[in-house]
């Protein structure tokens, strides 16, 4: 029978991140303002790190590196005619939906990769309605409204000009 004396004791992990409450690594935290534990890096959207670095130059630094790993990554992956989900997208950081009141960053780990630009995951869209429980910024496909709109309007540029001949005669009063 083993004792549990001779089991030894380790304490959590020491994590130190300037993100304080909102804090997504494992362990004990401890506010530090030029550092960012790397769940937070990796999973916090960067206009949210920003904000709470606060003007910091070491953890600005930090959060601009990660968005260029972030955006290499993205070209990577678009040049084998695959897209990264809405909600990861670089391209999409400044959208409404990414921010934190409506964003599912720090939800999950992993998202995955999609056939149309500005297209969410089947997963994160699930995560998104149950979260909201609103539409409002996606079509029922998942694409978001303004990827939607250039679809639309790039395909009515040809039908507009076949339309305009019905304008003829028009509020003209017969008598």
């Amino acid at each position: 029978m083993s004792s549990a004396a001779g089991v030894h004791f380790r304490p959590p992990p020491i994590v130190e991140c300037f993100s304080q409450g909102s804090c997504l690594g494992i362990g004990r935290k401890v506010f530090n303002p030029h550092q960012i534990c790397t769940n937070c890096l990796t999973r916090h959207d960067p206009q949210q790190l920003r904000t709470w670095a606060n003007n910091n130059r070491t953890a600005l630094a930090l959060i601009d590196e990660e968005l260029r790993r972030k955006y290499t990554v993205k070209l990577n992956i678009e040049a084998h005619g695959w897209y990264l989900c809405a909600f990861e997208d670089p391209d999409f950081q400044y959208r409404r939906w990414r921010r934190r009141d409506l964003n599912l960053r720090g939800t999950r780990l992993t998202c995955k990769v999609v056939g149309r630009k500005g297209a969410a995951c089947a997963r994160c869209w699930r995560r998104h309605l149950q979260k909201i429980g609103i539409v409002q910024y996606f079509t029922p496909g998942g694409l978001c409204h303004e990827e939607a709109d250039k679809v639309v309007s790039s395909r009515s540029v040809g039908l507009e000009e076949e339309e305009d001949d019905d304008v003829e005669g028009y509020n003209e009063i017969l008598i």
